[in-house]
């Protein structure tokens, strides 16, 4: 496998993710199709970035940058689990509690989880920048040693 090679993968790796990203913003907007019931799912290891994560990828474990993408890749997907299932829960409104106030409370508290989903899908997007430098930086002899 050549320096290229890797990077073309490490591209793909980030298109996967933007385009899972996407699929996981409409469904959570209540949009379901049925390409976005294929194309979000929940398990890390599932998903096209996950497979090329620890599949092919591995063989960049030597590289920090590379291992560096294990936590906000498995904090993006735990935010989702957490946010479709807030959303999914049936609210009862009690005697000293409106359903309209829980609503909103729910709501409050998808937007936080929605911001933190943003902001590790943005670690993420950045981590693998940062990894495709780290190989550009690299010799085809190093690339050879590690692969």
């Amino acid at each position: 496998m050549t320096k290229r090679d890797i990077i073309m993968q490490i591209r793909s790796a980030k298109a996967a993710h933007i385009r899972w990203k996407s699929f996981v913003q409409i469904s959570l907007r209540g949009v379901v199709t049925q390409e976005s019931k294929t194309e979000v799912p929940i398990v890390q290891t599932e998903c096209d970035f996950g497979k090329w994560y620890y599949g092919d990828g591995m063989s960049l474990t030597i590289i920090p940058s590379f291992n560096a993408l294990e936590e906000p890749h498995e904090m993006v997907h735990e935010l989702y689990i957490q946010i479709y299932t807030l959303q999914k829960a049936k609210l009862k409104g009690g005697f000293f509690t409106s359903t309209s106030k829980l609503l909103k409370k729910r709501q409050e508290e998808v937007d936080r989880l929605f911001e933190n989903f943003n902001d590790y899908t943005k670690i993420l997007t950045e981590g693998l920048t940062q990894l495709e430098i780290d190989i550009l930086k690299m010799s085809d002899k190093d690339i050879e040693e590690i692969i």
